[in-house]
């Protein structure tokens, strides 16, 4: 058990590790020079500025040095703490982050929890009545769900709730009311997979031998539920939970733009047309970070709540 556990850790380390270096890569192998992005202001007129105040621009920022100088300088400020300051408000990266966090857990945890109270019972109840009208019309709202791009379901009920009947505010300002419809698209475009996900778990282990024999014994069908396929089906639930929560911390960018949420998505989105590398590397590895972190503590649960994995059942001894 703990040798399992130094391994755990060393392997995140050797994760994070490689996200730094290839976020830092992609982002120096990208088009476009922030330092001329900023002095230009961003309005691309070539004539109103020097090179030379450009390339005194690209010294300051240490953009003038080898990719490897860069890259060890910049990880070895991370590691003290120190993410830099961001190229177009000159703010610290970490002010910058830290202010749009809160928002983004907020609409990231309650997308999760809407999206398990609706998911986990109709996946279990379409596994119980496969085939049945319950089935088939979550197979119809999973194949909606899935077809429909969340920028787009996002319009449409920006439209229909926010303007034509006014329910709730065009702009997000923070409060419930703002949270409601990205919390909605969120949660349909996750149930839709979600729903079929648990079905399919659900299903699997009403196939197994030992429900047959349970059957067979003469066990009610409540019984064998909750008392044998739930709780072998809980432990891929608990990796799919872990695997959305990390989708909805990374994947609510659009989201948030069209609804105005001022989280961690937004703020990508603006730092990428501004060519703010600070903010973007700091970005990504919080990302990266997270899902490690999602990914461990469920790597960690298996461990607490199945004692053949507990016990190392299966390993060669």
């Amino acid at each position: 058990m703990i040798k399992k556990g130094i391994l755990r850790i060393v392997n995140v380390v050797i994760v994070l590790i490689g996200i730094t270096f290839l976020s830092f890569s992609l982002l120096y192998l990208a088009p476009g020079d922030p330092a001329e992005t900023y002095i230009r202001g961003g309005d691309g007129n070539a004539g109103t500025v020097s090179e030379e105040a450009i390339q005194a621009q690209r010294e300051k920022w240490g953009l003038d040095k080898p990719f490897f100088v860069q890259y060890f300088n910049w990880l070895g400020n991370i590691l003290r703490g120190n993410f830099g300051e961001s190229y177009t408000t000159n703010r610290p990266v970490l002010e910058e982050i830290g202010s749009k966090i809160g928002p983004t857990l907020i609409l990231s945890v309650a997308a999760l929890f809407v999206t398990l109270l609706i998911s986990i019972p109709l996946g279990v109840l379409c596994a119980l009545y496969k085939d049945r009208l319950l089935d088939n019309i979550c197979r119809v709202f999973s194949f909606i769900g899935i077809a429909v791009p969340s920028f787009l379901s996002s319009l449409l009920l920006l439209y229909f709730f926010a303007i034509q009947l006014n329910w709730l505010p065009v702009v997000s300002k923070g409060g419930f009311q703002g949270l409601i419809l990205p919390v909605t698209v969120l949660t349909i475009q996750c149930s839709a997979k979600f729903i079929r996900q648990v079905r399919s778990i659900v299903l699997e282990q009403m196939n197994q031998e030992y429900v047959r024999g349970a059957i067979a014994r003469g066990v009610t069908k409540s019984k064998i539920l909750f008392s044998h396929v739930l709780r072998n089906a809980w432990l891929p639930i608990i990796t799919l939970i872990g695997i959305y929560f990390g989708v909805f911390l990374s994947g609510a960018a659009i989201v948030e733009t069209i609804f105005s949420w001022q989280g961690i998505g937004q703020l990508a989105v603006e730092a990428v047309g501004r060519k703010d590398y600070p903010v973007i590397q700091a970005i990504i590895l919080w990302l990266g970070v997270l899902y490690v972190a999602v990914n461990f503590l469920v790597d960690l649960s298996y461990s607490l709540l199945d004692p053949r994995v507990r016990l190392g059942k299966g390993e060669n001894k």
